[in-house]
């Protein structure tokens, strides 16, 4: 028999005052319980995931964590320091600027403070430096130098050695490097150490 009849005859029994209430409960119970199915939980968890499997899945995991932890860390550490306005390092890197042309560097600041920027030129010619907003790209793109609005504070000519800050807004800027450099005596192209910090 299975749980159907065994149930339905109980329920005949109970019918036929052979069985209290109390009695009838209790026999239901019990005819429950004996068809009850085990839960997964109840099996040797070495049945569900072998030990080779699980290591490899470990593996996995870290691997990824790793991938995660190093593609966000700069980020995470960016966004917490925009939130407590700490101090912030915006560019540390090395810029390749050929002879005779311009870079900008994006300048992204996510709050109000004070710029600080060290440029030194590790290898070329010197460079003209200046700082200006996004909506002067048009007249850069067109070398219409004359007209580009900039911040005086951050302007230097021919100079290898720069470090220049002051009090900006919030907002998106460019530091232009710009070599001007002609001539066979000119090198072909300039490396030049950037780095830009904000503090509030």
């Amino acid at each position: 028999m299975g749980l159907p009849e065994d149930l339905q005859a109980l329920q005949d029994i109970h019918e036929k005052g052979q069985l209290t209430d109390k009695e009838f409960t209790d026999a239901k119970a019990a005819v429950l319980k004996k068809y009850e199915q085990p839960t997964p939980a109840s099996r040797p968890s070495s049945s569900l995931i072998r030990p080779r499997t699980a290591v490899l899945l470990a593996i996995l995991l870290l691997l990824v964590g790793l991938i995660w932890y190093n593609a966000g860390t700069k980020r995470t550490t960016q966004m917490i320091a925009t939130a407590v306005h700490a101090p912030l390092t915006l560019q540390d890197e090395i810029q390749n600027l050929p002879a005779s042309s311009w870079k900008g560097v994006a300048v992204n600041l996510p709050y109000s403070g004070t710029l600080s920027v060290d440029l030194e030129v590790v290898r070329g010619n010197p460079i003209d430096v200046f700082l200006t907003t996004v909506d002067q790209l048009e007249a850069m793109k067109k070398e219409q130098w004359s007209q580009v609005r900039v911040y005086t504070d951050f302007s230097a000519s021919k100079t290898k050695t720069y470090r220049r800050s002051g009090q900006l807004n919030q907002g998106s800027y460019y530091l232009v490097l710009r070599d001007t450099s002609l001539g066979i005596l000119s090198s072909s192209a300039s490396d030049i150490s950037v780095k830009v910090q904000l503090n509030p």
